[in-house]
């Protein structure tokens, strides 16, 4: 299982540095994002609930697909509620979910690894085909 720093380490490699720079020396999850984000809110916000939803204690704590896709989910659903959440902060939102799945890419698995495969390379595991009618 990734810890909750390497998480988002891999984020700010997939998404870029615009949209999730890390701060590599940061101690809290609050501060893990840096201030130069596009979304510095909304992605802070995101990095404080994947942390809670985890039950992380500390920044190397593992994380695990579900509660970290709840924690997303919980950020859409209070911005929406708030009148918040334009077209660009849910398609981020979006972004990072497809990014989190893709990088522990081992739906189905108790225990999930983040996959050093580029997107176009690591099919979800356990996935099943769909066959066209």
């Amino acid at each position: 299982m990734p810890s909750y720093r390497s998480l988002f380490i891999e984020l700010e490699r997939a998404l870029g540095k615009v949209l999730l720079p890390v701060d590599r020396d940061a101690t809290e999850p609050v501060r893990l994002i840096s201030s130069s984000a596009a979304f510095l809110d909304l992605t802070r916000s995101v990095a404080e609930n994947v942390y809670v939803q985890n039950c992380c204690r500390t920044l190397h704590d593992p994380v695990e697909l579900f509660p970290t896709l709840d924690a997303l989910g919980k950020v859409k659903c209070e911005c929406r509620t708030s009148d918040t959440l334009d077209v660009v902060a849910a398609e981020f939102l979006e972004r990072v979910g497809e990014t989190v799945i893709w990088l522990f890419s081992g739906v189905g698995s108790d225990t999930y690894e983040i996959s050093t495969k580029s997107p176009t390379q690591a099919p979800l595991r356990g996935a099943k085909k769909v066959r066209e009618a």
